[in-house]
This record gives C-alpha cells, sequence and structure tokens, in this order.
C-alpha cells in the first residue's frame, strides 16, 4: 500500500509519493524544495541608472569687432576685422586651450587671458598684423602663437607665421646688439660694428664718434628710401637721431 505526503511551502503546493522497495515513505527534503521554489520564480529587472554629463566645456559666446557682434571667428573672418574681444562661456578648458594659454603666457593665463587669445585669434584685417612688420616683442609674439593654436584654419596662417618669424629673429638680433633704434650706444657693449642699413626716413641724423668725444664721420638725410652706415670696431659710440630703426646688411 502507498502512502502520500504533502507539504506546502511559500504557497506551492509539493506532493511527494513513497516509492521505496520497503513500502515506507520518504521524508521531504525541504532545502530541495526551497531550491526548487527559488528556481522557478521570476527575477525582478535589474534597475540601471544612466550617467549624467555635467561638463561645461569652454565655448565662444560673442566675438565683438568694434561694435560688430559674430558668433564665431569664422563669421568674423568674413569681414576682415582688425581689432575683436571675445567673450566665452563655459568653466572647463580642453587640452587645446591648455596649451594655448601654455604657449601664449607660460601657463599663467586666465579665462580672462583665453578670451584674448579668441579675440587675436578672429582678427584678419589687413590691419591686424601691421605691428609684427616693425615691432612684435617676444610677449605679443607668444600670444599670436597661442592664439593661432586655437584657430589653426586662419585665413591669414601663412602670412602670420612668416611675420612672427621675421620678427623674432629681429628680437634676437637686438637682444645681440645688432638692431637698435634711435639714441647714443657704445660700440661694442650697447652695439656690434658692422655695416647697418635704415628705411624710409625723413630728416635723420647720424653720428660716428670716437673716445674723445670727436666726430669722426655724420650724416643727415632730409629724405630717402634707404640710408646705410658703417661702424667700426675702432668707434667709441654711435648716434643717430630720427632715423628709425637700424638692421644689419643682409638680415
Amino acid at each position: 500500500m502507498k502512502k502520500s505526503v504533502v507539504v506546502t511551502a511559500m504557497g506551492l503546493l509539493l506532493v511527494a509519493g513513497c516509492s521505496s522497495a520497503s513500502g515506507k515513505s520518504q521524508p521531504v527534503d525541504s532545502k530541495k524544495a526551497s531550491s526548487a521554489i527559488a528556481t522557478e520564480a521570476v527575477e525582478s529587472p535589474t534597475k540601471t541608472t544612466e550617467a549624467v554629463d555635467t561638463s561645461d566645456p569652454v565655448t565662444v559666446g560673442e566675438i565683438d569687432c568694434a561694435g560688430d557682434h559674430y558668433s564665431t571667428v569664422q563669421e568674423a573672418w568674413a569681414d576682415k576685422q582688425d581689432q575683436c574681444d571675445a567673450i566665452l562661456s563655459g568653466t572647463e578648458m580642453g587640452d587645446t586651450e591648455t596649451k594655448a594659454l601654455q604657449v601664449a603666457y607660460g601657463g599663467e593665463g586666465d579665462f580672462d587671458s583665453l578670451a584674448t587669445l579668441y579675440g587675436i585669434c578672429a582678427q584678419s584685417g589687413s590691419g591686424s598684423w601691421a605691428y609684427l612688420q616693425q615691432a612684435g616683442s617676444k610677449e605679443q609674439l607668444a600670444e599670436v602663437r597661442g592664439a593661432l593654436l586655437l584657430c589653426p584654419g586662419h585665413p591669414d596662417k601663412g602670412k602670420i607665421e612668416k611675420l612672427v618669424g621675421s620678427a623674432s629673429k629681429r628680437n634676437k638680433l637686438e637682444e645681440e646688439g645688432r638692431v637698435f633704434g634711435d639714441g647714443t650706444y657704445r660700440v661694442g657693449s650697447d652695439i656690434k660694428p658692422g655695416t647697418y642699413y635704415t628705411n624710409d626716413v625723413e630728416g635723420c641724423y647720424w653720428e660716428r664718434i670716437d673716445a674723445n668725444g670727436e666726430t669722426i664721420d655724420n650724416n643727415f638725410v632730409s629724405a630717402a628710401k634707404r640710408v646705410q652706415v658703417t661702424i667700426r670696431t675702432g668707434d667709441y659710440s654711435f648716434n643717430s637721431e630720427s632715423c628709425g630703426r637700424w638692421q644689419p646688411v643682409g638680415s
């Protein structure tokens, strides 16, 4: 004769029959029953939370060129503006902007400095880079180099790089005492002996002087496209007035 055992677990009915040869009923393993119930249970879906982008990259909010307003530097290029200021938005600089500040200001620049570089970047008028033709300090040249990093597609990039290169060469010659302006200079310490020239002068006076203060040679040029003079090793000093910037011949 067979006996039946009924077990209730978590609201489900399990029926186990006695099947032993001896006719004795087999006990129900509660652990196995719980495992079976767990296997049949439907798992609830796992909730996933999408990451929220909280970055705030720097962008050009506005370009102001003498009262004309643009939303991008490219728009300002089209009108060939000579002087521009940029207004930025955002708080996080990108790698290129960080590098531009490093080149322009040695890494000491802030967001105002970055706005200055974007303003330079927006300029493309005929007078934008005129100062680089006759001057251009190390600080000015560094700013221009930094600005070009922000706008590698500048329409005047080739011209600007050439002007920067020439100005950099002049700066080096000036440090060596081979480029100088009006004034009196001690030959050998302030300036180097050599042949120099200057262009487009009016009322230019120059004078080579010996150690006793006597004039070795001099000249007054009312107007000329080019004036040239050779300063010799034995000269004590050299003086010029209204002659502009002297440069070594061949530079």
